[in-house]
């Protein structure tokens, strides 16, 4: 029977893995990223400032970094902010 590249493999199912919170992953990443430009000398306040930008960025986003869009990106860009100058 069929031409002898398919074979049944016996054994049993791998167990589900436990998904790991997105929010808690993301939070995670970042905290990497701290950790990473702590390592290379970043000094404290760019840090701050380039973390407060990338929170308040995922946040208005509302969505895992991973699954962002580009069009996500142009409706959070292009959306006034209470303090825009219409």
């Amino acid at each position: 029977m069929g031409d002898g590249r398919l074979r049944v493999v016996t054994g049993e199912v791998a167990p589900v893995v436990e998904t790991r919170d997105p929010q808690r992953f993301q939070a995670d990443c970042v905290e990497a990223f701290v950790a990473s430009w702590t390592a290379r000398g970043f000094a404290e306040s760019t840090i701050a400032n380039d973390v407060g930008v990338l929170e308040r960025m995922l946040a208005a986003l509302g969505r895992p970094a991973w699954e962002v869009t580009a069009e996500d990106v142009d409706r959070v860009v292009g959306e006034p902010t209470s303090d825009s100058v219409v």
